[in-house]
């Protein structure tokens, strides 16, 4: 399942510009539908079989895998209103509302953590012991499978665009997998007389769970609140403005993310000798080549230097 999911999000990416708005917005949009997809896929299998077999451990799961479907939708509603045109209120747009889906996904996977923990300790406390039918484990095997597939496809695509909504909503396909499979491990240690044994690893699980549920939290938080982009973009930004003829270096660099858009004001120093018209002339050059080759808007402010001395 990594190798599908990783290698068809590949191809839906591959040869394509990602720090593009529109293209981030188009990822967005694919992980969402194929999680809302599957997640109904999921759904019919399991209420199917739950009807079949009147397990009522699956149809209760078909209302869980239902219920996954908000999470899928957070994350649509979040590209959705992120595309939104800027407005006297938001004059830079609505970007961030891909980091609030993030943080609203990141509570779902606390509570999902929580749930294991509580249906853990029921299990421990009451002695639950699973006896699934053979058409049971089918449909629990299979949706464990789409489950995966799903996982490692938005986990991908996530990481590819640097999406903490799309990894939050990976990382919930991934919890829906492991609730799955402790089925599995309940069966396995009924037939070695452990009992418990699904219990134990539903402690483990949940606490993983809710570990990345905070990770998540806490890397959308500091998103909204504006934190420092990454060194290899600062640089590239740097060395995109010195390519500029004139430009001699680039310095006090500031990055304003509001999600796939940004703004970027930096210093560039010039020879003082230079005329007004063509100091202007270079600041212009330089904002119109970062703004292109990073979708930003680039406001430069000008240093004229008394000896430029530039070092490549």
């Amino acid at each position: 399942m990594k190798f599908i999911g990783s290698r068809i999000a590949e191809k839906i990416t591959d040869q394509r510009d990602l720090l593009n708005p529109a293209e981030r917005h188009r990822v967005g949009l694919i992980e969402s539908w194929v999680s809302i997809g599957g997640n109904i896929l999921l759904t019919l299998l399991k209420l199917g079989f739950g009807l079949l077999t009147n397990s009522i451990a699956l149809m209760a799961d078909a209302v869980h895998s239902a219920s996954d479907i908000f999470s899928s939708l957070v994350v649509l509603t979040g590209f959705v209103m992120a595309r939104k045109k800027p407005d006297h209120k938001h004059p830079h747009g609505h970007g961030r509302t891909e980091y609030l889906a993030g943080l609203v996904i990141s509570v779902i996977l606390l509570a999902a953590g929580a749930a294991i923990i509580y249906s853990s300790y029921n299990r421990l406390v009451e002695g639950v012991i699973a006896r699934p039918s053979i058409a049971a484990i089918g449909a629990v095997v299979i949706a464990i499978l789409i489950k995966e597939f799903l996982f490692y496809f938005s986990a991908k695509l996530g990481t590819l665009i640097d999406s903490e909504a799309l990894i939050g909503d990976a990382w919930h396909h991934r919890t829906d997998s492991l609730s799955s499979t402790l089925v599995l491990i309940a069966l396995a240690g009924r037939y070695f007389g452990i009992y418990n044994l699904d219990a134990y690893f539903g402690f483990a699980i949940s606490l993983f769970i809710i570990y990345t549920g905070f990770k998540i939290a806490r890397n959308s938080y500091n998103r909204l609140l504006g934190t420092a982009p990454p060194a290899g973009m600062q640089e590239g930004i740097i060395s995109c403005a010195r390519e500029i003829d004139g430009v001699i270096n680039a310095h006090k660099l500031e990055i304003h993310d509001y999600g796939s858009w940004k703004v970027v004001t930096m210093h560039i120093e010039v020879s003082g000798k230079l005329s007004l018209d063509k100091a202007h002339d270079i600041v212009h050059r330089v904002e119109d080549h970062v703004g292109h080759n990073y979708y930003c808007e680039t406001i430069v402010h000008l240093d004229p230097v008394a000896h430029p001395a530039r070092t490549d």
